[in-house]
């Protein structure tokens, strides 16, 4: 019997992901849920006095994580010392992932990006990541001391496959999750857009669905529970920024069919994930340069730690 390539990138991810579905089958024993729920509701409680104020623009965007689950800003409305050296060192990457070959019939090559021996961390990323505006409004968001993760560049291929992270899919890496995704061009209909399903609709879709676990979604299961009109996609010009938590709606990259789409995605969770991202570190001789810019919260930031 042959395998499709779709086929063979569901069934893939199905066995990468099963130690995370073991571990949240664990996690729903209802004695366990009980004490995590209170450990994790402890904590918020005890975290709120310590949240950093925010500006209107923060605010605004922490309303609209609250209510739809996403946000759109032109990424100078962030307004961000190191945005300039980030993008300019986002954009050379991407002209790197140009390069790559790939095999437009393998689905695992629909979306093309740099593999753990082909970079590192770079000082213009991490500067950027960990810039103290937008730290206030991830913590603000999580409520929780945060844990960067790390950033992934991706080129996807304008092939119109539907495999892995084109399928529709929540993120379980923590309870809330914020991924700022950079499009590093202008993303129009058949681009490839990033695609949510607003918040309040999601929730009642994974009752309907019964989805309560990983895995990927078609097309078709998805009419099941959600109308074509409320899947939003987020059509927009280069630069622009989208903010979202892929633990509380439903998403995917949308296959692009006319333009291949290029982006870097930033990550970040509370301090005590499901998940940590596998990615390189920055190179140490680096590091000691990046330090010296750091503050001591922004260092924390890079530190994995259990609830308190």
């Amino acid at each position: 019997m042959q395998i499709s390539a779709n086929n063979l990138s569901l069934i893939t991810n199905k066995v990468k992901n099963l130690p995370y579905k073991l571990r949240r089958g664990l996690d729903k024993l209802p004695l366990i849920h009980v004490m995590k729920e209170q450990a994790y509701q402890t904590a918020l409680d005890y975290h709120t006095r310590f949240l950093p104020q925010l500006d209107s623009l923060g605010t605004s965007i922490v309303n609209t994580l609250r209510q739809e689950g996403t946000c759109v800003v032109p990424i100078r409305e962030l307004n961000l010392i190191s945005t300039n050296a980030m993008m300019t060192k986002a954009f050379s990457l991407a002209g790197e992932l140009d390069n790559i070959s790939h095999s437009l019939n393998q689905a695992e090559n629909c979306e093309v990006g740099f593999g753990q021996t082909d970079h590192r961390e770079f000082p213009e990323m991490l500067m950027w990541a960990l810039e103290s505006n937008l730290l206030d409004i991830v913590e603000n968001y999580i409520g929780l001391p945060v844990l960067y993760q790390g950033y992934a560049m991706r080129k996807s291929i304008a092939d119109g496959q539907y495999s892995g992270v084109r399928r529709w899919h929540i993120d379980w890496e923590d309870r809330r999750i914020i991924k700022i995704i950079i499009y590093l061009n202008d993303v129009a209909a058949g681009g490839g857009p990033y695609e949510y399903i607003p918040r309040t609709i999601t929730s009642k879709a994974i009752a309907t669905l019964n989805y309560y676990n990983l895995g990927y979604l078609s097309d078709d299961e998805m009419r099941q529970a959600v109308l074509q009109k409320d899947w939003v996609a987020c059509l927009a010009e280069k630069g622009s920024v989208i903010i979202t938590d892929t633990s509380s709606v439903f998403h995917r990259a949308q296959p692009p069919t006319v333009k291949e789409r290029f982006s870097i995605t930033f990550c970040y969770t509370s301090t005590s994930p499901l998940v940590t991202w596998k990615i390189p570190k920055i190179a140490p001789q680096q590091w000691e340069t990046v330090k010296s810019r750091l503050n001591q919260r922004q260092i924390n930031c890079l530190h994995k730690r259990r609830l308190s």
